[in-house]
Parts: C-alpha cells; sequence; structure tokens
C-alpha cells in the first residue's frame, strides 16, 4: 500500500511539473552555461547548470535547470538547446528526455506492481 502511494505520488509530481509543457506546447532555444549552483545533499556536492535563456521580450533571464548531477554539468560557456512551455521561458530546462522516460517507466512499474498486488490480481 505505502509502495502504492509512493509511485502514485511520484507520477503526480512529474505529471504536475510536465503540464505547462503538455498543455501549452514548448519552443526549443538556444541557452548558454553562465554558471553551476553548488548544493550538498547528504555530504555530497550536487551540481545545478544556471542558464542563460532569452525571453519572450528579446532580453535574457536566468534560469537553473531543475536537474541536479555530482558533477559540474555542461561545461561553463557551452551552448545548450533548452526548451520550455509557450510564454514561459522561466521554467527552461535541459531536456533529458531518455532520463525523464526512464524515471516515467521506472514510477509507472512500480505503481502498476503495486496495484496488482492490493487488488490481489498480481
Amino acid at each position: 500500500m505505502i509502495g502504492l502511494i509512493l509511485a502514485g505520488a511520484g507520477l503526480a509530481l512529474m505529471l504536475r511539473s510536465d503540464l505547462l509543457f503538455i498543455r501549452n506546447g514548448t519552443r526549443r532555444v538556444p541557452a548558454q552555461i553562465v554558471r553551476h549552483q553548488r548544493a550538498k545533499r547528504g555530504g555530497a556536492t550536487m551540481y545545478s547548470a544556471i542558464l542563460l535563456v532569452p525571453d519572450e521580450r528579446g532580453g535574457f533571464i536566468e534560469v537553473r535547470d531543475p536537474l541536479y548531477t555530482p558533477f559540474p554539468t555542461p561545461v561553463i560557456g557551452e551552448m545548450q538547446t533548452v526548451v520550455h512551455p509557450i510564454g514561459y521561458p522561466h521554467k527552461a530546462r535541459i531536456p533529458y528526455p531518455v532520463f525523464r522516460a526512464g524515471v516515467y517507466g521506472a514510477l509507472g512499474y512500480a505503481f502498476g506492481v503495486c496495484l496488482l498486488g492490493v487488488t490481489g490480481l498480481g
């Protein structure tokens, strides 16, 4: 039962973060990596890229990529194609389609297995 709740909550949170992308469509734009934000998590140092993204008015805004990694990648100064919902450039992120599909797949699989176990069909 707890596994079902955790997998369902994980799926709900991922869908919530992707809802603007699904509803509004996406725009791909070039962005430059300007620095990395460091965070300590459980004694380990994690890095998240800070992107310089063009906004809808012809200017630029800084956006933090939501994914943290154990090493500072991509390299500062590198140009990277990012995606954001149309009209929301502050929600820009580096696309990791294989990673996102894997997380959705793992959570969906766990949800299905737990649902079958709870209902007694599995």
